[in-house]
């Protein structure tokens, strides 16, 4: 699951403005790195919009190598909800015949994911990595007096949802704790003591 929910480091792109209907584009994946396997120099990362270029190839045939960085299992930003991609597609343009490769998972993007082309004169191939489907996640904080560390869960699971059936902030649990430790400083008063 580790690798299911920590999936990619690819920050998902803010969707783009709408299309006259309204509809959000697939949003595109960024980080990336876009590596020729015959002249490994020769490499591109994906920006916000998941587009790369690479340019001055020779004519021929060559392999791109898509491989993406293993995400972080802490929380790096102050949302407890993101949305993650469950799948993903590769679309590359400016090879004699365009590829798009769809429906690859976080593994194979991780593991790397090899795709031939036919480079014509000019050699400058462009493309763009997508997410597929999306899913939503929830912040799990870091259970108490556990070496448990905080991690994204699907909003369905049984943890999530003893979360949201406790309904106790980080906030209100540091507070807690706070009170915790300050009473732990002060000597007792017993009977007789004042």
């Amino acid at each position: 699951m580790k690798n299911k929910i920590g999936g990619i480091a690819l920050a998902l792109a803010v969707f783009a403005a709408s299309n006259i209907f309204g509809a959000a584009p697939a949003p595109g994946v960024a980080g990336v790195t876009v590596t020729v396997k015959q002249s490994p120099g020769k490499r591109a990362t994906t920006d916000a919009r998941g587009t790369f270029v690479i340019d001055a190839l020779p004519a021929g045939s060559c392999t791109l190598t898509f491989r993406a960085s293993p995400a972080k299992e802490t929380k790096t930003s102050t949302t407890s909800k993101v949305t993650i991609a469950t799948s993903y597609s590769i679309r590359i343009e400016g090879a004699k015949h365009p590829v798009n490769q769809s429906n690859l998972t976080s593994n194979k993007l991780l593991s790397g994911v090899d795709v031939s082309v036919e480079v014509g004169a000019g050699g400058r191939i462009q493309g763009q990595v997508l997410a597929g489907a999306l899913k939503k996640m929830v912040w799990i904080p870091p259970a108490l007096g556990s070496n448990i560390p905080g991690h994204w869960a699907d909003p369905d699971s049984k943890e999530a949802t003893a979360l949201n059936t406790n309904r106790v902030s980080n906030d209100d649990l540091r507070n807690i704790q706070r009170g915790i430790d300050s009473k732990q400083n002060v000597l007792p008063s017993g009977p007789g003591k004042n």
